[in-house]
């Protein structure tokens, strides 16, 4: 063990400053994702300085490019969106009570600031060093629903995952990461629709948000109940056959 009197001394004004520049990248986060819903998903770099009142060198200081700036802004709503779906599933009962309540909380986030939505779900903010916005999110459903999915389907407290075959445990993960696939593609339909002005919107504008939760739920479950039987019966046969 190296003595606390060797160890090499910190330095309090780097220290200072790395907490400086940390608090003020995440304040001008919170700014760029105002002026994003103020403004729209098109928005400029240009605009969105003059929304925050700075100048486009200083978001590129912290940002290096739009790109960056679109990822940082995904992080800041993915983190939030984490929260409130992770409340929401361990508010709920059973395991179809927990897709319903995060399905319904992800169209009000959405539905709060379409906008934002469709700027960090854009694919250039894909590129770089981090996964884009709806790669996490996938990670995230995944995170929540796989336990319930991995239960008895009327009972919400689901077995450990060593009990689990490894059948049920990869139709339950691929049904889960598919879960984003279908949701994003009504809710990219449904706020194309309803942000469509040159046509007074599409045919999906009159959907009601509380509708839309309500088909995209029942249609999740009773994939998953399809896919998870199915693969428990899969998994049965052949273990009938092997002990022949």
């Amino acid at each position: 063990m190296i003595p606390i009197t060797d160890l090499p001394p910190v330095d309090g004004r780097a220290a200072r400053w790395a907490d400086h520049r940390a608090a003020r990248r995440a304040e001008l986060v919170r700014a760029a994702r105002h002026a994003v819903h103020e403004l729209g998903p098109d928005v400029s770099m240009d605009e969105i300085a003059a929304h925050v009142g700075t100048s486009k060198p200083i978001l590129y200081r912290y940002f290096t490019d739009k790109t960056g700036l679109q990822v940082a802004v995904g992080q800041a709503v993915l983190a939030r969106m984490r929260e409130v779906l992770e409340e929401a599933a361990a508010a709920a009962g059973g395991p179809r009570e927990r897709i319903a309540a995060m399905v319904g909380v992800y169209l009000e986030m959405v539905d709060a600031s379409p906008h934002v939505y469709a700027f960090v779900t854009r694919p250039e903010a894909t590129a770089g060093e981090l996964r884009g916005f709806v790669a996490q999110v996938c990670d995230l459903v995944v995170d929540s629903l796989l336990p319930a999915l991995l239960g008895d389907l009327d009972d919400p407290a689901p077995p450990a995952r060593h009990e689990v075959d490894d059948d049920t445990l990869v139709a339950a993960r691929l049904w889960a990461a598919g879960v984003v696939g279908l949701v994003r593609g009504a809710v990219d339909l449904w706020l194309g629709d309803r942000l469509d002005t040159e046509d007074d919107g599409g045919p999906a504008a009159d959907v009601d948000r509380d509708a839309l939760a309500a088909h995209l739920s029942g249609w999740l479950w009773d994939g998953a109940v399809g896919v998870l039987r199915r693969s428990r019966n899969a998994t049965t046969l052949r273990e009938d056959r092997r002990s022949r």
